[in-house]
C-alpha cells in the first residue's frame, strides 16, 4: 500500500530537523596556534574561511606558566587583542574556541564577543557580549572553552579584554571549531573527526552501510569501510612509499598534519596532530609534529612504505615529551589494520630532543610497512617528533671505538658499557660510549681525551687537551680539580700529578733525587722496561725528566 503524500511530508519534515540537529552538532577544526613564531599569532586564509588577530598591544613571551613553549602575553590595561573569524557562505551555525591560561594574580581579563558579517579585522570591533572571565590564579594552567552562536551572522570578533591594571596573563594552545559546515569543507575522508566527511559521495557510500559514520562520529572503521565498501580509497592510490623522511619544513600553519603532509600520511586518528614551533625538538624556524590531546589518542598514519629490498632497515627520529608521562609511540602495521608496537618512550625524560635509531630488521624484505606516530595518551604529555628518517644500518658488528649501531664487536666490553649506560646498546654507540668503554671497560680507544686513554698523553706534561693516560693518577688529580677532566691539562695539572702520583723521581732508590737519577734518565732517553721509566708511559721521556727535576733535593 502506498504511504500517503502526508505522511512523505511530514517524514520528510521530521528528516530535515533531524539533519538540522546534526548538522548544528557537528564540529571540525578551523584553526590552532601554540604561538611559537615571535612574530605573533599566525592568520589564517583558506577559502571562505579566515582567522585574523590584531594583537593590540599583546605580545610573544618564552616566559609561560604553562610548560608549552612561547605564549601570547597580555600585561597592560591597554592589551586587548582580538581574533575574527568568518565562515563565508559556508552556513556555519557557531564557532567553538578552546584555549589555556594562566595568571599569578588577578589581570581582570573577560572574554567577550560579537557577532558580525564583516571580512577584515578591526581592533575597535564591537564586541559586547561575555563570554566568561578567565579568574584561576597562581599560576595554575586552566583551560577555557566556549561555543558562540553565529545566529544567521557570517563571523564573530572576539576580544580577549584585559583589566584596569598590570598583571600579566598568558594565553597558548588557541584552537577554532566550525559548528554545523562540516560537510562543506569538512575533514577528509581518510581522517576521523565529526560525523561525515568532506567528500559527500564518499559518505553517503560508507553511511548508507554504516549509519554510524554520518550520525555519531567518522572514526577509524568508517576510514577502513572507504575501502571495503568500495567507496574510494585511503591508501593514496598509489604504490607503497619508496622511502621515508620527513622534517615538517620551516615555517608554521595550523590545521591536521595529514592535511599538510598527504604524501606522507594517509590518514589521522583521533584529533589530528599538529605543527608545532615549540616545545622540546621545535624552534621559531624548524617545525615539529606535535600531539593533539583527547580520547583515546592522538595519531597519524604514514602511507605504505615498501621495504622489500631492505636488508637492515632503521628508522631515525628525534622526540621530546613531559618527563612522568605516558607515550609517544610508534605502531607499526603489515596490513595497515592491525598494529604492533615497535618502540615506546620511557617515562622519565630528561629533557632536550632525544635521538633515537629504531631497529627494523625483524620486518626487513616485507612488501608493505606502515607506521603511526600516536600520542600513547588520552591526556596531555606535550610530545613531539621531528626529522623522521627510515635508513639502512650497516649490520656488520663495529669495532668498540668506532660510533655506530648499539653494541659493539667485543662481546665483555660491549656488555660492560652496557651495564654502565644501556642506551649504548639500545640506542646507538656514540661517543659517550666509546669513553666509557675506554675509562672503565679497557678499551683503551685512541684519541678520546679521557681518563686512561692510551693516547690521552702523560700525567706528568702539559697540554692543552684534558685528561691523561694513567686512568689511576688522572682521577686522582680531576678529584682535586675537575678542570683537568673539563677542559685541559695544564701545568698546574702536571705539577698535582707529579705529587700525587710519583714516588720522588728516586730512580736509583738512594733516598735521595739527585744527579745520579739525572744520569739515569738522561743516558736511557726513549727506552722502554726501565726503571728511569718513573711515570710508567711506555718509555723514558719528558715526563720523568720533569718527576726527577720538580722532586730534586740536594
Amino acid at each position: 500500500m502506498r504511504r500517503s503524500l502526508t505522511y512523505i511530508l511530514a517524514l520528510a519534515e521530521l528528516i530535515a530537523c533531524m539533519l538540522a540537529s546534526r548538522a548544528f552538532s557537528q564540529s571540525c577544526a578551523l584553526y590552532a596556534t601554540d604561538f611559537g613564531a615571535f612574530s605573533g599569532p599566525p592568520d589564517l586564509l583558506d577559502g571562505e574561511f579566515r582567522v585574523l588577530w590584531c594583537p593590540s598591544g599583546a605580545s610573544i613571551t618564552s616566559s609561560n606558566f604553562c610548560p608549552t613553549g612561547n605564549a601570547f602575553k597580555l600585561d597592560s590595561s591597554s592589551d586587548d587583542p582580538v581574533i575574527l573569524v568568518t565562515t563565508g557562505s559556508s552556513g556555519c551555525t557557531a564557532i567553538e574556541i578552546t584555549l589555556t591560561y594562566a595568571q599569578y594574580a588577578a589581570s581582570g581579563t573577560v572574554v567577550r564577543y560579537g557577532t558580525t558579517n564583516a571580512t577584515t579585522i578591526s581592533c575597535a570591533a564591537s564586541t559586547p557580549n561575555t563570554l566568561g572571565a578567565l579568574v584561576t590564579t597562581g599560576g595554575v594552567c586552566t583551560t577555557f572553552s566556549a561555543t558562540i552562536p553565529l545566529a544567521g551572522m557570517k563571523g564573530v570578533f572576539i576580544r580577549f579584554d584585559h583589566g584596569s591594571n598590570s598583571n600579566a596573563l598568558t594565553i597558548d594552545d588557541c584552537t577554532i571549531r566550525r559548528v554545523g559546515c562540516c560537510a562543506s569543507g569538512g575533514h577528509p575522508c581518510c581522517e576521523t573527526g565529526a560525523a561525515g566527511c568532506a567528500d559527500a559521495a564518499i559518505a553517503n557510500c560508507v553511511c548508507a552501510t554504516d549509519p554510524f559514520c554520518c550520525s555519531n562520529e567518522w572514526d577509524a572503521q568508517c576510514i577502513a569501510e572507504v575501502t571495503e565498501f568500495g567507496c574510494g580509497s585511503c591508501d593514496g592510490g598509489a604504490a607503497c612509499l619508496d622511502g621515508l623522511s620527513i622534517g615538517f619544513g620551516t615555517l608554521y600553519s595550523g590545521g591536521s598534519i595529514c592535511s599538510k603532509f598527504p604524501e606522507i600520511f594517509e590518514r589521522c586518528e583521533g584529533v589530528a596532530p599538529f605543527l608545532t614551533s615549540s616545545l622540546g625538538c621545535a624552534t621559531s624556524s624548524d617545525m615539529a609534529l606535535r600531539f593533539s590531546q583527547g580520547y583515546p589518542y592522538s595519531a597519524a598514519i604514514t602511507r605504505c612504505v615498501d621495504f622489500a629490498e631492505r636488508t637492515s632497515p632503521a628508522l631515525a627520529f628525534r622526540y621530546s615529551k613531559t618527563t612522568g608521562t605516558l607515550g609517544p609511540k610508534i605502531d607499526v602495521s603489515l596490513d595497515g589494520a592491525s598494529w604492533t608496537t615497535a618502540w615506546s618512550a620511557p617515562i622519565s625524560f630528561p629533557g632536550d630532543c632525544a635521538p633515537v635509531l629504531l631497529d627494523l630488521a625483524s620486518i626487513a624484505g616485507e612488501p608493505a610497512v606502515w607506521f603511526r606516530f600516536t600520542s600513547g595518551s588520552s591526556v596531555s604529555n606535550l610530545a613531539t617528533f621531528d626529522d623522521i628518517e627510515l635508513v639502512e644500518i650497516d649490520s656488520t658488528p663495529h669495532d668498540c671505538c668506532t660510533i655506530g649501531t648499539p653494541g659493539c664487536q667485543d662481546k665483555e666490553t660491549s656488555a660492560c658499557v652496557c651495564a654502565l649506560d644501556a642506551y649504548c646498546c639500545e640506542t646507538e654507540w656514540d661517543e659517550l660510549c666509546t669513553a666509557i668503554a675506554t675509562v672503565y671497560c679497557n678499551a683503551a680507544c685512541p684519541n678520546i681525551p679521557v681518563c686512561g686513554s692510551s693516547t690521552a698523553g702523560s700525567c706528568f706534561v702539559a697540554r692543552n687537551t684534558p685528561a691523561c693516560a694513567d686512568a689511576t693518577c688522572c682521577r686522582a688529580v680531576c678529584d682535586l680539580d675537575a678542570y683537568c677532566c673539563e677542559t685541559e691539562w695544564d701545568a698546574a695539572c702536571a705539577a698535582q700529578a707529579i705529587a700525587l702520583c710519583t714516588t720522588s723521581g728516586d730512580v736509583d732508590g738512594d733516598g735521595v733525587v739527585g744527579a745520579v737519577d739525572l744520569a739515569i734518565v738522561l743516558n736511557t732517553w726513549g727506552q722502554s722496561g726501565v726503571a728511569a721509566d718513573v711515570d710508567g708511559s711506555g718509555s723514558v721521556d719528558a715526563g720523568d725528566l720533569a718527576a726527577v727535576l720538580s722532586n730534586w733535593s740536594t
